[in-house]
């Protein structure tokens, strides 16, 4: 008898919070879902929206390079409309994938910028 298969995490989901001006990310994104992904959540950042927009991230199941690829897309067409990206609950997988993919300038408000050699802060280590 064959075993039965593994629970799959649920699809990625988003949805748009018109009033708080929240866009909403949810389930497991693979790479093929980041095209729509990123489609269904660009009316959020359309030009004339408000000056910041929240990107709440607490329901990602499973992040990883695809959930990178979103946020970089979603803030370059938030900077393309004047828009700043604001990250909301987002686990430290995904500010430590940010940060090691060289997207500290997505993070906005997520966390306190780490201190670098450049800015003259101490770096723990």
């Amino acid at each position: 008898m064959a075993e039965p298969l593994a629970s799959q995490p649920p699809a990625a989901s988003v949805s748009l919070d018109e009033p708080a001006g929240t866009i909403r990310i949810s389930g497991s994104i693979r790479r093929a879902d980041v095209a729509n992904v990123c489609a269904r959540a660009a009316s959020g950042l359309a030009s004339g929206g408000p000056p910041t927009v929240g990107c709440d991230l607490r329901g990602v199941a499973d992040p990883g390079l695809p959930v990178v690829e979103v946020l970089a897309r979603l803030a370059a067409l938030g900077r393309r409309n004047r828009h700043r990206l604001r990250l909301e609950h987002a686990s430290p997988a995904i500010l430590d994938l940010l940060v090691l993919c060289g997207l500290e300038d997505v993070l906005s408000g997520a966390r306190p910028p780490r201190p670098t050699a450049r800015s003259g802060g101490q770096v723990r280590r």
